[in-house]
């Protein structure tokens, strides 16, 4: 890779691991309800996901969605309904801060990541775009894939970390939950909006 296509790639991955999308979004969310620590596992589910779905293109199996897409729509449609489950979660919050492990673990991470399409797109606009697989070696692989994966991992961790900063900056558990029910109606807005697409 030269030296301007590693630096594309790695202005590419940060703008994308730190831009508002569903899974930060209920990150901030999680976060804000249970505090930073308590989402580690739905972080470290959310890179083990995008770990996964990487393997997965690399092995071809992203070309599943491009060459059927009723298995698209599936995970379209499964990936926006998981996303108003949490939304709910969200909306219904009593506001308190909270130990919970419930709808923050690691489970969760790999689910908000595998379901949504557009994760998948994303990790093929990395793959097709700054690795060339036809003369790729295993040291651009290793290094583009990794660098994703600490990337992606660092964008949630700050999330994550202004999250559960609200916890501490507002102290009213009425304020907490007029926080989780906006974050939540944002998160409902955003599977809209993945839904009429």
């Amino acid at each position: 890779m030269s030296s301007q296509l590693v630096m594309a790639f790695l202005l590419f991955s940060c703008s994308i691991s730190i831009a508002p999308g569903a899974g930060n979004i209920a990150l901030l969310g999680l976060s804000s309800r249970y505090g930073f620590r308590s989402t580690l596992p739905f972080i470290a589910g959310s890179s083990f996901g995008v770990t996964v779905i990487m393997a997965g293109s690399l092995l071809g199996l992203s070309n599943i969605l491009l060459m059927y897409p009723s298995v698209y729509l599936t995970l379209k449609f499964a990936g926006i309904s998981y996303l108003f489950y949490l939304a709910w979660g969200l909306i219904s919050s009593n506001g308190k801060a909270s130990p919970k492990k419930d709808h923050q673990g690691f489970l969760s991470g790999v689910f908000i990541q595998l379901l949504n399409p557009k994760v998948w797109v994303g990790v093929l606009t990395v793959l097709t775009q700054f690795l060339p697989h036809e003369r790729a070696s295993t040291m651009e692989v290793t290094f583009v894939f990794t660098s994703f994966i600490i990337i992606g991992a660092v964008g949630m961790c700050i999330w994550a970390y202004f999250g559960g900063t609200l916890n501490y900056v507002i102290k009213s558990d009425k304020y907490l939950r007029w926080i989780n029910r906006s974050l939540g109606c944002i998160l409902a807005a955003v599977a809209t909006f993945m839904l009429i697409q």
